[in-house]
């Protein structure tokens, strides 16, 4: 049962990896083709922990974190992750 939460953790770990580069990518490409717009890096889903914002005036990004909506998205991930995939062992099995 430990080996199987671990596997199922490290599926959860390469889920939230991907998810917060999708997120990330996502944000960078709304901001493509037009100059209007300064490229903004935000990062999480569900929720955003990690964003960019110009000061008006500025040359460069200003960033901050949101701690909670990052400990929130950890255990949504890993609770979304661990239901799918004792499920699946369960149907194959």
């Amino acid at each position: 049962m430990i080996k199987k939460l671990f596997t199922a953790s490290f599926y959860a770990f390469i889920a939230f990896s991907v998810l917060s580069y999708l997120s990330v990518m996502f944000s960078l490409l709304k901001s493509v083709g037009d100059p209007s717009l300064k490229p903004v890096a935000n990062i999480g889903f569900p929720f955003k922990y990690y964003y960019q914002f110009w000061l008006r005036g500025s040359d460069s990004p200003n960033c901050g974190w949101v701690i909670e909506n990052f400990t929130l998205d950890i255990i949504i991930i890993w609770s979304v992750t661990l239901v799918i995939y004792f499920r699946l062992k369960k149907k194959i099995v």
